[in-house]
């Protein structure tokens, strides 16, 4: 039998559950009141939080506060003949990598996957600093502050360094999924050198996208060729990328043709184009074309400088839905471990946990993700055998985050005390500005048997197993909410609201 008791003095959102060891011998749960294990003194149950006042929850690091805020200079727009040092007009400029986007860019009405595209012209790097970078080609021009790349886009993506610039070609997705080609040389964390020249040397480029090709898919093609006397080995070459089965249907809306700046703080690069060319239509850059500025001529200091968290409670949004009052914001993978979480006693592996509730991602820039659910808030700060470590608590949840072809899965992950950490392969994935219902129900780790965490979004779903640690019953859990990844990347900005979830007295 199941025993449903309220005692007076309990706590809103709480309902204890007792349930006789005979149901939980036959593995009996129920989804809105959670039995308790035999060798607890006491049930756990299921805590609903929905927000509409501030919850409490233990902050840690969760709005770091920069020892030092960058300005932003944007600079950049239409240049007049000899404004550039060049015969000529052209758009350029000098350009800073920050959060905010800003562009000077052509309405094109709006053109999608379903159409032709194709654009030529020249471009000159003239200065490149750390950590800079801009964007050049098709794009949408509503986007998220701290997006990284602009999502539903296609176009040339610079990136650059005090001797120069790397260059890939990419096509992005309404839904944020990517993919692309790098035209400079490109190995991760081993080979990336920087060969487009930073001196004025002047490349000529073509680029065309076909819907057609790939057997109905969709391909698109890129070249460049420089001045110099001494070409690299890319020059000259077509390259050449299919879309994968289903992007060009995920779609994407251009609206405008041009330049935008990267957006995560950084460095300035200053870059001018020229002798451009758009869906066959040559721009006469002797006059000033008039194209729309957005933030290109500006001076202010940078809102999300990079490793400053802000995220926690959020008394006057409601991205997720409903009322106002939710619990989210921006989390970055770098700077200090944070955290925002409720205390719910002491839980672990060898219990059933469940949780539920709304989430909904604004930006998911390339490299970014954190985590949600239950984990330690003490172990995160201890080394792994004798030697200092990136703090990963011990964890049962959530991993927000993917590979830049996907997007950001919303996928079953854990860590455990002893180093070991697992996220499923795939997963349900978010799609930017879309709120989801989700479900994470955990079927516990025995002596005999390893455990299973699922999870579904929307109406798709995935699980991944629980491997049986050697202290399995010792490792404790008891914080449930958000935390950061401590690798080295971008910002993530998601919400959560109206949670239900498993918590002990």
């Amino acid at each position: 039998m199941i025993e449903w008791r309220t005692p007076s003095c309990a706590a809103p959102g709480r309902l204890p559950v007792q349930v006789s060891l005979s149901l939980v011998l036959l593995g009996v749960t129920a989804f809105w009141a959670l039995p308790g294990r035999a060798e607890t003194n006491s049930g756990i149950y299921l805590k609903t939080e929905s927000f509409e006042h501030d919850p409490g929850w233990e902050a840690y690091n969760n709005h770091v506060q920069p020892a030092r805020v960058p300005v932003i200079v944007q600079d950049f727009g239409y240049c007049a003949a000899g404004a550039d040092g060049q015969t000529g007009g052209a758009i350029g400029g000098k350009f800073t990598r920050a959060s905010k986007p800003a562009y000077y860019a052509k309405a094109n009405g709006s053109k999608s996957l379903q159409d032709e595209l194709s654009a030529s012209g020249t471009f000159r790097l003239t200065s490149t600093s750390g950590n800079s970078g801009i964007f050049f080609g098709w794009f949408n021009s509503h986007q998220r502050p701290g997006s990284g790349r602009a999502v539903g886009s296609f176009g040339m993506d610079f990136d650059g360094e005090h001797g120069g610039a790397r260059l890939a070609v990419r096509m992005i997705s309404h839904s944020n999924k990517s993919c692309g080609t790098f035209i400079t040389p490109f190995i991760p964390g081993k080979f990336r050198p920087t060969p487009i020249r930073n001196d004025g040397t002047r490349y000529k480029w073509d680029m065309a996208y076909d819907p057609k090709a790939n057997d109905g898919k969709g391909r698109f093609t890129f070249r460049i060729q420089g001045d110099s006397p001494k070409p690299e080995e890319f020059e000259g070459k077509t390259f050449s990328v299919d879309l994968p089965g289903g992007f060009k249907e995920d779609g994407a809306a251009f609206d405008h043709f041009g330049l935008m700046n990267a957006m995560k703080p950084g460095g300035r690069m200053t870059a001018y184009f020229s002798d451009l060319v758009c869906d066959g239509q040559a721009e006469d850059l002797m006059k000033d074309p008039n194209w729309e500025g957005s933030g290109n001529r500006a001076n202010y200091n940078e809102t999300d400088p990079v490793g400053a968290h802000n995220f926690g409670f959020s008394p006057e949004t409601s991205f997720a839905g409903g009322a106002k009052g939710e619990v989210g914001g921006k989390f970055w993978r770098s700077g200090p471990f944070a955290y925002y979480g409720d205390n719910v006693g002491h839980l672990s592996l060898s219990q059933p946990l469940e949780a539920s509730g709304k989430v909904v991602l604004l930006v998911g820039a390339p490299d970014s993700d954190m985590y949600f659910g239950w984990f330690n808030s003490t172990n995160h700060t201890l080394p792994a055998g004798g030697k200092k470590v990136a703090p990963v608590p011990i964890f049962l949840g959530v991993h927000v985050g993917g590979p830049t072809r996907v997007g950001h899965y919303f996928q079953p992950a854990y860590s455990l005390e002893n180093g070991i950490k697992k996220s499923s392969k795939t997963g349900p994935v978010l799609t930017p500005g879309k709120t989801f219902e989700w479900t994470l129900r955990y079927e516990p780790v025995t002596r005999k048997s390893s455990g299973v965490l699922r999870v579904s979004l929307g109406g798709e779903s995935t699980s991944l197993a629980v491997v049986k640690p050697d202290s399995w019953q010792s490792l404790g859990l008891d914080r449930f909410g958000l935390f950061t990844s401590p690798i080295g990347g971008q910002m993530v900005e998601v919400y959560f609201d109206d949670l239900r979830y498993t918590a002990s007295p």
